[in-house]
């Protein structure tokens, strides 16, 4: 639906812009009454921070957050993703 996407190019824009998120690779859908996120970021606290940029861009309509959070390690150890719900 053109709608859809429009809501769901909104909100990309708005991560990217936003001085609290600038993310970038977050991927958005709009589907009627719902956005779904889906990503990585760094840190539990930049997740948050994603949805309630959403949220925001999206008044009235339900965010879920399924963007995951990736600890990051140093060079020499593998890194570990984890799944948050």
């Amino acid at each position: 639906m053109k709608e859809d996407a429009y809501v769901a190019g909104q909100i990309e824009r708005a991560l990217h812009g936003d001085p609290r998120t600038h993310e970038l690779g977050i991927r958005v859908e709009a589907d009627g009454d719902d956005v779904v996120l889906r990503g990585q970021v760094a840190s539990e606290e930049r997740r948050r921070r994603v949805a309630q940029v959403a949220g925001e861009q999206a008044p009235g309509l339900t965010v879920r957050n399924e963007v995951s959070v990736t600890e990051v390690l140093p060079p020499e150890q593998p890194e570990v993703l984890e799944a948050s719900s």
